[in-house]
């Protein structure tokens, strides 16, 4: 496997195996296979995150990358996060142990792909459930998600004050779907005092998919850098699925972007403090041992 730094993190890589572990057939896209032999082809990291994708039908897939990982590439830290649903709260205790001698860390709603209500209020019962759960309360996993930036200001007062949820750890996915203009709006401030909380997170990843030129995005990553430097990760979103394309011969993989290329940028922006605080000090806290 290549390294730019052997002590980086890659906190956002979909592992996709679909002759394997078949996809849901109520999936809202079918992106091209990018199975666990082709993902240690391509990593530029050690120390990486496999992200149970919203098209993948249950966590045994994610289950088994992670054991294979552990027999097969000695070399490799992996942990996961798996995704939110009614499943968890069947599990036992002891299928639950398993999953985190594993790995597994977060549990993850997906608001965008995974059928998940934006709407405030069942986000809320959602997160308090889980909370309460021995995932959350006894194997201190935390909740990671994407949804649209509007719907993480509606979730602020929330996330920073309600007793039951301020233990929590929170990942916000792919820079909080922030897009350049954002830089300029009233919600940005509140946005920056989320991150504040202790405990919340936010990938640097995707940068592709907030703006067609990813420079444009300087500005904010710069802002956040600049006021909640220890909430920085970064994720190469690899295979870079096209999840809007509808079609029965998905792209072929990493043929939307070169995350190293990304990574480079967003380095060109930051000083050395920084780059080592999102690449290797901040996620060896969020996903260490």
């Amino acid at each position: 496997m290549n390294n730019i730094n052997s002590d980086m993190w890659d906190t956002h890589i979909h592992c996709l195996d679909p002759v394997r572990y078949p996809f849901k057939p109520t999936r809202s896209y079918t992106p091209a296979p990018a199975p666990l032999e082709l993902l240690a082809k391509d990593t530029i990291a050690r120390n990486i995150v496999l992200v149970q994708a919203s098209v993948e039908d249950g966590h045994s897939a994610l289950a088994s990358h992670l054991g294979r990982i552990r027999s097969e590439y000695p070399n490799v830290l992996a942990r996961g996060i798996i995704s939110l649903d009614e499943e968890i709260y069947t599990l036992s205790k002891e299928k639950l142990d398993t999953l985190h001698s594993l790995g597994i860390r977060f549990c993850r709603i997906h608001g965008y792909f995974g059928g998940s209500s934006t709407d405030t209020a069942s986000l809320q019962n959602q997160i308090k459930l889980f909370a309460r759960s021995y995932a959350a309360r006894t194997l201190g996993w935390g909740i990671s998600a994407q949804l649209p930036f509007t719907t993480w200001l509606s979730l602020r007062p929330f996330l920073c004050d309600d007793p039951d949820v301020l233990h929590i750890p929170i990942i916000i996915d792919h820079v909080g779907c922030l897009s350049p203009a954002d830089i300029e709006g009233p919600g940005l401030d509140d946005f920056i005092i989320l991150l504040q909380r202790d405990g919340v997170n936010i990938k640097i990843s995707s940068l592709y998919r907030r703006d067609k030129s990813i420079s444009n995005m300087r500005l904010i990553i710069q802002r956040l850098a600049a006021d909640v430097p220890s909430a920085l990760l970064w994720g190469s979103d690899w295979p870079h699925v096209d999840s809007l394309y509808q079609g029965d011969s998905p792209p072929s993989v990493s043929e939307a972007v070169d995350a190293k290329k990304e990574l480079l940028a967003i380095t060109g922006w930051l000083s050395a403090e920084q780059i080592s605080a999102m690449l290797v000090d901040n996620a060896k806290r969020v996903f260490g041992p």
